[in-house]
């Protein structure tokens, strides 16, 4: 049966009828799918019957009659009421004569044989290429000619014989296993014919509870795919392993699925989409077949995935586990949350349960979307992981244990043990051991990433990347026999070939702060992407296409270029940004030393280093680009930045000390993070900054609560025991938190002349005010986080319950769960500055 001659089949059966009757009925009765959800469980509560679903409501739309006549009444009831075809109480007393069992005919017309073909069938099978339902009438037995139009109704279509499974899924499932088996980042393992299960090491994650008082113990990461229902959210760093995990998962649950024998009732089907593609406009299944159309191109036929087969379920009692990859890979925050509602009103709609991974958000912008059902932090390798990992990526090499061994050595000897901890940072680390067995490894997470770059690009003669670009370049030029025009096809072709370095940092660039969609988005900024007058646009781009494609820095996904994996694209973004002297001062003035500032009339005070005040960036009309600001997303971006400047010989070292010495609360949490994140800080710089984060945190003089609880933080982030010890503190004397912030000095006093002015009653509540509302968004940001330990979350939730004792809260109220920020705070986050 062809899929136009299966709709026409339904449309014509008792499935058609009853949706088309249902999906009459709710527009007429004026009502939203949620609210006669929530009026029938009323109903059914009442009858004694289970309650539904918003996503079985969702089915009955589509035809399912589903096995509980009680359910369909229910929902029947309620939108008949709205109409005014029935009041409150015949609707209630409808169905109270119901029997014990709930799901047969709860009526005793219906039992007593009126649903024959001869009567009330005909009726039903009278109206099914309309849709007609029996019209309003009055008298005592309206509610039972309505009661007994729609049990026949639903019985006709429990009579029909069932329209099996769709023959797709099968196809779909192989075409899905076949492209996760496909490793995400070929380079990075020695033999193509790897794959991505050949080497993967089960991770861990911990779950966040209710409440946001501290995470669950952890667990496998599979478990993130058993989760009950709703939208799970997956964090990790970058370069994580919350990728491949989802790769991973998706080759073995297809593959095993794709056999019909292996299929029980309720068993999701995935799905693995990136984020991105999501944001298309439209009815959600259409976007997922879109999406799902992308990602499988190479494997399945156009036209194969359509709305209609993700519209329902894919076998009885089952969802789509969609997975989204990438969420942070959205630019905009606006467009981040409106995904993630989106796919909040498809799980209330339709048979979806989602999984979707981000990097670390600020906790504002999370804040501000639908509250996911689950949210779980995918754990770093441990020591015996990256063991198992090693000696599966060496399982080739002679005495393999040997060289796990002496890798691990080499590992502590560089300062890269922690570094490897992250699985990308572990892959990239094993390829370059492998290229040259037993040889020291590079200083440093940037210098890692040069030397792998380098061989990729360079060394890798394997690929015979020269050879392969001179035949693309020839192949562009020989349909031109007219030699002048041949000649300048060669020309530009061999000019565009010599700046792909350059071409490819700024693509970088511009799809990670510009504002760039796409690769193709990107390309069209740059002078290459105007092609030579002999050819047209369309084949000079397929060949820019082919040369990046060939040097191995950019893969190809969906159809479309783009980056193996976000850090790739923060390095070569900062080799662009680095290329010669002048570009290089310029990061030092932006990343380090434009960002020493003082409070804002408050002359007798000394300057501090922020990694976010606010300056506005005029040169993003000239297409220069920079970060006026600095998130946690940032860091990673600035610390290639910085090794990059101190490979050219910019001696750093002296700012370092500085900042970390003497830039407060947000110097040395930079200082700190980007030592934990494996820039080439230098040692003393590292241990002032945490020396100065203790002074914060700990320190018996008034201190902006905000700022204690951030130095707090951060010294619990990078493992340091005096950050859980300065919470306890706080937690036994949280009067010390309660202190005013400077930066909420009132606008009247930013006037020179009224510096040394007092501060009036009134401003200075404000003041009070603005200050404990940053320290209590920071703490429950804290509460929340689950990228923190549980010991830190749950210290962090004592201090908050004391903080509210002191400002006069309900405390237990706010120790149960932490309050959605709601705007304000200091002057720069009203103008939208992301919190640090």
């Amino acid at each position: 049966m062809t899929q136009e001659s299966a709709a026409k089949s339904q449309a014509a059966s008792g499935q058609g009828a009853l949706s088309a009757g249902l999906r009459r009925l709710l527009a007429e009765s004026g009502l939203d799918k949620g609210i006669v959800v929530v009026r029938a469980n009323r109903l059914l509560d009442g009858w004694g019957v289970r309650e539904l679903s918003a996503p079985r409501f969702a089915e009955r739309l589509s035809g399912q009659s589903g096995s509980n006549f009680a359910q369909l009444w229910a929902l029947v009831a309620v939108m008949l009421v709205a109409r005014g075809d029935l009041t409150e109480e015949e609707a209630v007393a409808s169905g109270r004569t119901r029997t014990a069992a709930g799901d047969g005919p709860p009526a005793p017309r219906a039992r007593a044989g009126h649903t024959n073909e001869g009567s009330l069938g005909s009726r039903a099978r009278a109206g099914h290429a309309t849709g007609a339902v029996p019209e309003s009438s009055a008298g005592p037995g309206r509610v039972q000619g309505h009661y007994d139009y729609w049990y026949a109704l639903w019985e006709s279509v429990r009579a029909e014989p069932g329209l099996g499974p769709d023959p797709r899924l099968s196809i779909y499932l192989d075409a899905a296993a076949r492209a996760a088996r496909v490793h995400p980042h070929p380079d990075l393992v020695s033999d193509e014919s790897v794959l991505p299960a050949d080497t993967y090491v089960p991770q861990r994650v911990a779950a966040a509870v209710a409440g946001c008082e501290g995470p669950g113990e952890p667990g496998p990461a599979a478990g993130v795919f058993a989760a009950p229902g709703g939208t799970s959210l997956l964090v990790a760093g970058p370069g994580g392993g919350k990728s491949t995990l989802l790769r991973v998962q998706v080759a073995e649950t297809a593959a095993l699925l794709a056999d019909r024998a292996n299929r029980r009732a309720g068993q999701a089907i995935p799905v693995l989409v990136r984020a991105v593609k999501l944001t298309a406009r439209g009815p959600f299944a259409h976007v997922l077949a879109a999406a799902a159309s992308d990602a499988l191109a190479g494997q399945l036929a156009p036209g194969t995935l359509t709305e209609d087969f993700f519209s329902r379920r894919p076998h009885p009692k089952a969802d789509w586990l969609v997975l989204v990859d990438g969420l942070d890979e959205i630019p905009a925050p606006a467009a981040r949350a409106a995904l993630l509602r989106t796919l909040a009103a498809a799980e209330q709609e339709g048979p979806y349960r989602f999984v979707v991974t981000t990097r670390p958000l600020p906790p504002d912008e999370i804040d501000a979307a639908p509250a996911p059902a689950a949210r779980y932090e995918l754990l770093p390798f441990t020591a015996e992981d990256l063991h198992g990992y090693a000696r599966a990526r060496f399982a080739d090499l002679n005495d393999a244990d040997g060289h796990v061994e002496r890798f691990t050595a080499l590992l502590a000897e560089a300062g890269l043990a922690e570094l490897a901890r992250t699985p990308l940072m572990a892959a990239l680390l094993c390829r370059l051991y492998a290229q040259t067995p037993g040889q020291r490894l590079p200083q440093g997470r940037t210098a890692v990433y040069r030397e792998f770059v380098d061989r990729v690009h360079t060394y890798n003669t394997h690929k015979d990347v020269i050879e392969t670009h001179q035949r693309a370049i020839e192949a562009l030029a020989s349909p031109f026999q007219h030699v002048p025009d041949r000649d300048t096809v060669t020309r530009a072709a061999s000019a565009a070939r010599d700046q792909l370095p350059d071409l490819i940092g700024h693509l970088a660039s511009r799809l990670l702060y510009a504002g760039g969609d796409t690769v193709a988005d990107a390309l069209a900024d740059h002078p290459l992407s105007r092609p030579p007058t002999p050819l047209s646009a369309p084949d000079w781009h397929r060949f820019l296409r082919e040369m990046l494609l060939v040097t191995g820095l950019l893969t190809a996904e969906d159809g479309e270029l783009g980056f193996p994996h976000r850090t790739f694209m923060e390095y070569h973004a900062a080799r662009h940004a680095t290329l010669t002297r002048r570009d290089r001062a310029g990061e030092v003035w932006h990343l380090l030393d434009s960002r020493w500032i003082k409070p804002p009339t408050w002359p007798f005070t000394r300057a501090t280093w922020s990694v976010s005040v606010v300056k506005v960036n005029p040169f993003t009309f000239f297409g220069i680009y920079g970060l006026p600001c600095l998130t946690r997303a940032d860091l990673s971006y600035a610390g290639f930045v910085l090794d990059l400047v101190g490979a050219h010989g910019t001696d750093l070292r002296s700012r370092y000390l500085r900042i970390a010495a003497r830039g407060g609360a947000e110097g040395g949490t930079f200082v700190a993070l980007q030592a934990a994140l494996g820039t080439l800080v230098p040692a003393e710089a590292a241990q002032a900054a945490r020396a100065t984060l203790a002074a914060i945190a700990s320190s018996g003089r008034r201190v902006a609560g905000e700022q204690r609880v951030l130095a707090a933080e951060t010294l619990c982030r990078v493992g340091d025991a005096r950050g859980i010890e300065a919470l306890r503190a706080m937690t036994q004397d949280p009067e010390r938190l309660d202190v005013l912030d400077q930066w909420h000095t009132p606008i009247r006093m930013q006037m020179p002349s009224m510096a040394i002015a007092p501060i009036m009653p009134h401003e200075a509540d404000a003041m009070r005010r603005d200050s404990r509302r940053d320290t209590k968004s920071k703490l429950e940001a804290l509460m929340c986080d689950a990228t923190l330990p549980e010991a830190v979350r749950r210290e962090a939730a004592q201090v908050r319950a004391a903080f509210g004792t002191v400002i006069g809260e309900n405390t237990a109220a706010q120790a149960s769960r932490a309050k959605t920020r709601q705007g304000g705070g200091r002057w720069w986050r009203r103008r939208g500055r992301p919190a640090p």
